[in-house]
């Protein structure tokens, strides 16, 4: 969940875990600006009433909001390399039944042409693969 909060300058913030239950603490301002965070279902209040505390309650957020984004890009690696292997793994079959049809004494020239070309796109998958790690991690380090 994400609140924009007006504290000097506009910023969107995330909410920090309850620290009973871990969902979500809904973040909210009293009439006076100060913060406080409340779990309904817990029946949790935590009010914080001075600047110290608000600005490390920033603090806190936009690490959670950092970390939450890391755990994004690496589930997004992840299931990148995973559609990567899957086609790779489905272009082996294709390529084996490709071979038994095409012969051994006189293989069928298009065939083979045809396996051929679905070897070399596993190849540029592979050379793919290769590379999703360092692109994601030059993606993180140009934050």
């Amino acid at each position: 969940m994400e609140l924009t909060l007006t504290l000097g300058k506009a910023e969107i913030m995330q909410t920090v875990p309850c620290w009973l239950c871990g969902k979500p603490l809904d973040l909210r301002i009293t009439k006076g600006g100060k913060f406080y965070l409340v779990c309904d279902p817990d029946g949790i209040q935590c009010f914080i009433r001075r600047e110290q505390g608000m600005e490390k309650l920033k603090k806190l957020i936009k690490h959670l909001a950092r970390k939450d984004y890391q755990l994004e890009q690496q589930a997004e690696s992840f299931f990148a390399i995973q559609a990567i292997l899957r086609e790779i793994e489905d272009l082996k079959q294709e390529i084996e039944k490709l071979e038994d049809k095409a012969g051994f004494l006189f293989p069928d020239k298009e065939l083979l042409r045809a396996r051929d070309a679905l070897q070399k796109r596993v190849n540029l998958l592979l050379s793919q693969l290769e590379q999703v790690p360092a692109r994601k991690q030059a993606e993180t380090e140009g934050l």
